[in-house]
């Protein structure tokens, strides 16, 4: 057995062990054709190496402060044995083929954006040290996603599934079901499995703060309309939540699909950050879903996410994260915010140029509440932070500038900012910001980019689901 799969890290570091083990296993890096390297294969292999040694070294600090350990003494044991089988259904799934290439981009990218939250955490403490650790390992991923291209062209998909049409279980807060709360159906789901597990959940109102692990792969969640079936939590940074644990449901978990049903945090502008929806897995689905909140209220926490005829609505910066989101057809409201606040669509947190991170908006409505005075399309949260609007409907709730600073003139020469082709009262360009980074995109093959096809690499994995996407520009 090779060195790497006998480290034993904390849970929250299995999938980033798993992305290097997938790019170092077998004939190490050589098994990557050249067509998707930009270095010699000797060169990734010594920087995977690095990598791990770090990474090794910032598992065996947080070992050492016991902050994400178990207190069962064969925590490691259990460690270690997830982390093979999880890597054994990787390469099942995967199966080495090119692919794998484009999962293990977003593997690391996404890993970045969970060093930095994990820096942030220990930043300021006298734990300090193991921020600047993270730092070191968030560095050497910066160089590993240099090295690895993005693999060209389509991957043939299979035929649709109708998962929705055979759920295991059934969750009904009048008994009717198999369980009375979502959280009682998710702990009977299996762990790393290949196949979708269905659960299906009757009308109601769920008051119940929900947290799917990694472990939870390829599930789906299915209510039976966005309106009549909720989930509802009222969790805030004014409450003592810190933002990242205020969700009202958050999963971690690749292959996570849902349909039909809301998500919601009725905390209310006065109580500052409050996330109805955390998605921190890769391959997310939301279909025809309510996400409902104010400030923060849909966070893309990381991978790559497919929003499709959604009702999102907020305050300030109600959509925002690190991932890469494609919206489609989804219906934006911009909410009334509390006094001397703005309200601002989206704020795109990417801290490096080679991230293959951003937002999308195509075929949108971008629309406000009566009450809504005036709004903007996003601020950036990262230095370089990218997001588009493109082929959708603005309305006039959008000031003329489109856009506002997050700290004045930080990030304006770095950031994305893209429109195209969108129309609207509030879609004019004549009056938009002059930033150098903000960009009225006439070429329609520039624009392509930003599409399900080639941002998220839609066809490998959102045709196997049976969800509508339009993969082009072309509607």
């Amino acid at each position: 057995m090779s060195p790497l799969m006998k480290m034993k890290l904390p849970c929250r570091s299995i999938f980033f062990t798993i992305c290097l083990c997938a790019l170092s296993m077998n004939t190490c890096a050589s098994f990557i054709g050249s067509l998707y390297k930009n270095v010699p294969s000797p060169v990734l292999e010594r920087s995977l190496d690095s990598t791990m040694e770090l990474v090794q070294n910032v598992a065996s600090a947080m070992s050492n402060i016991h902050m994400y350990a178990d207190p069962d003494a064969d925590a490691g044991e259990d460690d270690d044995r997830n982390l093979k089988i999880a890597i054994s259904h990787y390469y099942k799934q995967y199966n080495g083929n090119g692919d794998v290439i484009s999962h293990a981009r977003t593997r690391l990218n996404a890993n970045i954006e969970r060093q930095k939250t994990c820096m942030e955490a220990f930043d300021g403490t006298r734990y300090s040290m193991i921020a600047q650790s993270f730092k070191q390992v968030s560095s050497s991923t910066q160089d590993l996603l240099k090295m690895l291209q993005a693999k060209p062209g389509r991957i043939e998909a299979t035929a649709g599934l109708d998962f929705w049409k055979t759920p295991k279980v059934t969750v009904s807060q009048d008994g009717s079901g198999n369980f009375r709360t979502i959280t009682e159906a998710l702990a009977v789901a299996p762990s790393h499995s290949q196949n979708y597990f269905v659960i299906f959940v009757k009308r109601g109102v769920y008051k119940e703060n929900v947290n799917i692990d990694g472990s939870k792969c390829n599930l789906v969640l299915i209510g039976e309309g966005m309106d009549v079936t909720t989930i509802s939590g009222s969790r805030s940074f004014r409450g003592g939540w810190e933002t990242f644990y205020s969700a009202t449901f958050a999963v971690s978990a690749d292959g996570f699909i849902a349909m039909d049903i809301g998500f919601e945090n009725t905390a209310g502008p006065e109580n500052y950050q409050a996330v109805a929806l955390l998605s921190g897995g890769d391959r997310a689905v939301f279909y025809r879903c309510k996400i409902s909140g104010y400030q923060d209220t849909l966070l893309v926490h990381a991978g790559r996410q497919f929003f499709r005829e959604c009702q999102i609505s907020g305050s300030l910066d109600f959509i925002f994260g690190y991932g890469a989101a494609v919206f489609q057809k989804c219906l934006i409201t911009v909410k009334k915010t509390i006094p001397a606040v703005i309200n601002t669509v989206t704020a795109h947190g990417r801290y490096a140029p080679n991230d293959p991170t951003g937002f999308s908006f195509q075929f949108c409505t971008i629309s406000a509440d009566s009450d809504v005075a005036a709004g903007y399309l996003g601020r950036p949260w990262g230095k370089y932070s990218r997001t588009v609007f493109m082929q959708s409907y603005i309305s006039n709730v959008i000031q003329p500038q489109g856009w506002i600073e997050w700290k004045g003139k930080s990030a304006l020469d770095t950031l994305y900012y893209g429109e195209y082709t969108n129309n609207g009262p509030g879609a004019g360009l004549s009056s938009r910001v002059n930033w150098p980074g903000y960009h009225v995109i006439e070429n329609p093959g520039e624009a392509d980019e930003f599409t399900t096809a080639k941002f998220i690499e839609g066809d490998s994995w959102l045709t196997p689901t049976n969800i509508p996407f339009i993969r082009g520009l072309e509607d």
